[in-house]
């Protein structure tokens, strides 16, 4: 056995031997120090970064279909989400973020913050997978789920961008911002407002999302906002309309980005209100020095080893001539000695 260790021992240092005269030692070194690569090292160093919860209205009147971009009659969802993407995009690396959809009067954060840079594929395939039928409520209450979207925020240290058109099912002609105006400047952030200006009717929308028809004031009331018109409503043959003038006080079924209220719940919680129409607007506003705090974040470190690597590589490359500029120095040296 110990025969055998010193026989492999002296393989071993005339190979060591052999790769340290032609360079492929530093070939080696260059490829064990690439190793950790694989496991994606991170480094914690201190950062200007924007830690932003995004809020995505997936409600029923986001279908409505009065966006130009990317091209005309897009809907207010899809614009959103192009909002999200280019937005995250537009974060300094460091940064934390996370998602969250709203319906109804709640707020559902989808995974908690995640670096942006370094997970930036994963959180993007989320955001373009978003869609109606994800939805688990038809009404929408804008100013509860701008509420519950703060504390989220708050909760995990973060900026919040919240993205609607401001419609609300049932509607209120003015938002109830009493909890809203208590959690006043608790945390930084943006409304983002979709939507056109002219009321548009609300599409039905088939499994393809193809439009199969629209919402109808008879639709609305069977919903149950209106207890006082639902059994007129119910009695109606299927398709048959209500007579006239007896459902005008119903407006669910048409919608527009709604600019009053959106700046009534503005003014009420400190946020900024920035009506976008392109993911460019958005960016514009997100981009705001305001919003961006200085922390210690996880960093990539591969360009480190990446770094080592090149100088051993270097190295290897050029060695017969460090070899023999060392060489030549020796000799100088030895010779210079002599002479004295």
């Amino acid at each position: 056995m110990h025969h055998n260790l010193k026989h492999w021992w002296g393989h071993f240092r005339v190979h060591l031997r052999h790769a340290i005269q032609n360079g492929a030692i530093w070939y080696l070194l260059a490829g064990l120090v690439l190793l950790p690569v694989w496991f994606e090292p991170q480094l914690q160093l201190k950062s200007v970064v924007q830690d932003t919860l995004f809020v995505i209205d997936i409600s029923e009147s986001m279908n409505v279909r009065d966006i130009d971009f990317p091209k005309p009659q897009t809907d207010r969802l899809t614009l959103a989400k192009l909002a999200v993407r280019e937005g995250m995009a537009s974060l300094p690396c460091g940064s934390k973020v996370s998602v969250a959809l709203f319906a109804g009067d709640e707020s559902v954060v989808l995974f908690e913050p995640l670096e942006v840079c370094r997970h930036f594929p994963a959180i993007e395939q989320v955001v373009s997978g978003l869609d109606r039928r994800m939805r688990w409520i038809g009404d929408s209450w804008v100013t509860n789920a701008l509420t519950a979207s703060i504390i989220e925020a708050q909760k995990r240290k973060l900026n919040l961008v919240y993205i609607t058109d401001g419609d609300e099912m049932p509607q209120r002609s003015a938002p109830i911002v009493t909890d809203l105006a208590k959690l006043r400047g608790r945390v930084k952030g943006l409304l983002l407002g979709v939507g056109g200006d002219a009321l548009q009717p609300i599409p039905r929308l088939n499994q393809k999302d193809e439009i199969i028809g629209y919402w109808t004031r008879e639709d609305a009331v069977l919903e149950g906002n209106y207890p006082n018109l639902l059994p007129t409503v119910r009695n109606l043959a299927p398709g048959e309309k209500a007579p006239d003038g007896m459902l005008d006080e119903v407006t669910e079924h048409i919608s527009s980005f709604n600019k009053v209220f959106m700046q009534a719940l503005s003014q009420a919680s400190g946020l900024a209100l920035v009506r976008i129409n392109t993911p460019a607007d958005a960016v514009k506003a997100i981009k705001n020095n305001d919003y961006q705090k200085e922390a210690m974040a996880e960093r990539d470190a591969r360009w480190i080893f990446g770094l080592f690597a090149a100088v051993f590589i270097l190295i290897g490359w050029f060695w017969q001539i460090i070899r023999t500029f060392i060489a030549k120095k020796r000799i100088f040296k030895r010779k210079f000695g002599l002479s004295h």
